[in-house]
This record gives C-alpha cells, structure tokens and sequence, in this order.
C-alpha cells in the first residue's frame, strides 16, 4: 500500500482543516496516510479521523494562543513583548522540525494546503521519488506578492491542484514547473435529513477573523432587526475577533437576535443545519466555501456577498443569491424577502440539492486517481 504524507498547519478548525478530514476519508481504504502537524492546539480535534490515519505533531503549542490585537487594547505591554518572543521561538522550532521531517521523509506523495509548507517542501525535500502535489485553498486578491509567492513556492513540485475553476484559469499560465489541475472540495455526509424551511432563523459557520466578515453580518442583521425582529442568527465558530463581534451585538442590542455558540462539532452543527431556513455567507474573500456545500445538502438556501471567489462559483446559475458591492441594506432586503418567500426558499432548496451533486467523494476521488497513480 503506497504512503501519503499530508503536511497541516494544525486540525483544530476551519476550511483547510475539514479538507484535509474529507482528503483523508477518501484516500484512507487505498492509502497508508499519515498527517504532519506543525501546531497542536489542544487535543480536541473539531473534525473526525479514523484510527487508520497517523496524525504526528511537530509542536505542543498553538502559534496564536493569545490575541494581541485584545492585549493592545487592554494596555498589557508587557505580555506583548512576552507573547511576540513565546510566537517567535515557537516559529524557530516549528520551522527546524518541519525542515528536519522533509528532509527524511520515507513516502510516496507529498500532499500540502498552504504557501508555507510549500516553500519548506519545493527547498528541502531531498527524495526526489516523491511525487509532490500542493493544493490551494486561499482566493488572491489580486495580490502579486502572494501571487508571486505561491508561484515560486511551487516550481519544483508535480501537480498544483486548484479547488476553484476560477483559480485554475487564473493561474494555468503563471505556473511553470508543476502540472496545473482544477480538483474541487467535497462532501460526505450521511445524515438524510433536510431543512424543511418553516422558520426565520439563519445561520452562518467560520472563523471569526477579519476575512471572514462577521462584523458586516451583525451590521445587516441590524438593518434587518428593524424590519422584522422575528428573524435570528446563529453564529457557529470562534476567532480572535469574538469580543468585538460581542461588543457590536450589545451596542445594537442584537442579543435576543444573534448567537455565538463557539466552536461545536459536526454532529451538532448538522441539527442546526436542519433546523433553520437560509444560510449566510459574510466573508470578504472565501476561495471555495465548504460550509456552503454542507448548507446546501441539507437544503439551506444560500445567500452571499459576491467578494467571495467561492460564493460567486457556487451560487450562479440561480443556485443561491449574491449580493454585490458588499452592499450591507441589500443584503438584509435579501433576506428578509427570502425568508418571507417560501416559494423562493423551495426554488433555491432544489438547486442546491442539484449544485451539490457534482461534490461527491466518488466524484473527486475519479479524478485524484489520476495523479495518485
């Protein structure tokens, strides 16, 4: 049985991480895998691996354990200064391990999800029998230092794989070195249930940092709390920016109206799914949006900004609504009409539910089998 080695920042939670879970459920029956984990945040491990899947930590430390943006504010200088030299030395051993595993790594493929794994595996990989394969997950932005950066961390690989069409036509003729793929994300879900849309609640899955949007999202259900205070939201996920979130929901006295549950696992996160009737996504720059793909199985209407690269493939064609312009009023007359619309709910429920079919493991793994030869 041929080896996979899946290089990870950590697996406690988000995008990148529930990718490498799905990666892995696919690939387990055939492969002997094993995960290098730069960071371990806890033992607590959001999404599910089985006992077939070798999971090696590098670190016993998270690299952004505190805020420091919340440490600035509160005028804690001190633990500033103590925090920037606990990352700093953090990053120095993270960085020798890392460096230290490629160069005497036994396996047949190389698997990475970000630009910093990347450059540590294109520079120090001395098994030149290993079929390296980078995949990538961020949207650019139009922003030539990481574009540049993300072509130059790949020029001594095999394959790039793009989880978007749009990233695969952007990059086709900027990439020298590696073959450039456009495999898409998936989803295994075996819960049938669906949503039967009978209620005014909304939810919305993600980190709550900067890029994801949340402070905009509070700023519409504001807009949309003044129409019709009926409708609530739910918030499922954590991040650096969860006291200022907190701050603007009791500045709007939005408390009755919008939950911050945390981080909760997927089992859970599945009976929210089913027990509400839109799913909002706020992110200013979102590559693919897996939580849209898990919204739409259990025949949530999606709704989103159009700046998120993954949003605008996923919902055109009539498959969600996006909302151009980040235009905050617009987005709460989208959705207090959508939720007001059954008719509408059911149109966008049965697109989704069509959309979703393309995402299948079976699907995905047809074309991975093609470069895991």
């Amino acid at each position: 049985m041929k080896k996979i080695t899946i290089f990870a920042l950590n697996l406690y939670a988000g995008g990148i991480e529930k990718y490498i879970s799905l990666l892995c459920k696919m690939l387990e029956n055939d492969y002997q895998i094993e995960i290098i984990t730069t960071y371990k945040n806890n033992d607590t491990k959001i999404f599910e691996f089985s006992n077939k899947i070798k999971i090696i930590y590098l670190t016993n430390d998270y690299l952004e354990r505190i805020s420091i943006k919340e440490l600035l504010k509160n005028k804690k200088y001190i633990n500033i200064i103590k925090e920037l030299i606990r990352r700093k030395k953090l990053e120095k051993k993270a960085k020798k391990e890392n460096i230290k595993t490629i160069k005497e790594i036994n396996t047949d493929y190389i698997i990475t999800t970000r630009t910093y794994h990347n450059e540590l595996v294109n520079k120090f990989l001395k098994n030149n029998k290993v079929i390296t394969i980078a995949t990538e997950h961020n949207y650019h932005n139009n922003d030539n230092k990481y574009i540049n950066k993300l072509i130059k961390s790949v020029t001594n690989f095999n394959y790039i794989v793009q989880c978007t069409e749009e990233l695969y036509e952007f990059y086709k003729d900027k990439i020298k070195g590696p073959i450039n793929l456009y495999i898409p994300n998936m989803i295994d879900i075996k819960n049938k249930k669906k949503s039967q849309l009978n209620n005014k609640q909304i939810i919305s899955v993600g980190r709550l940092s900067t890029e994801k949007g949340y402070l905009d999202l509070v700023e519409v259900m504001k807009e949309v709390n003044k129409k019709d205070k009926n409708i609530n939201l739910i918030i499922c996920g954590e991040g650096q920016e969860r006291k200022q979130i907190e701050d603007k929901i009791k500045e709007y006295k939005l408390e009755n109206n919008i939950k911050l549950l945390g981080f909760i696992n997927e089992k859970e996160l599945e009976e929210y799914y089913i027990n509400s009737s839109l799913y909002v996504l706020p992110s200013i720059s979102e590559a693919f949006g897996i939580v849209l793909l898990e919204a739409m199985y259990f025949g949530l209407p999606c709704i989103a900004f159009d700046s998120a690269s993954g949003a605008r493939n996923l919902l055109k064609d009539d498959v969600g609504i996006l909302v151009n312009n980040r235009n905050i009023n617009k987005m709460a007359n989208n959705i207090i009409k959508l939720l007001n619309n059954m008719q509408q709910l059911e149109k966008y429920k049965k697109n989704g539910l069509k959309k979703i079919n393309e995402f299948s493991l079976t699907k995905t793994y047809e074309k991975w089998k093609k470069i895991l030869k």
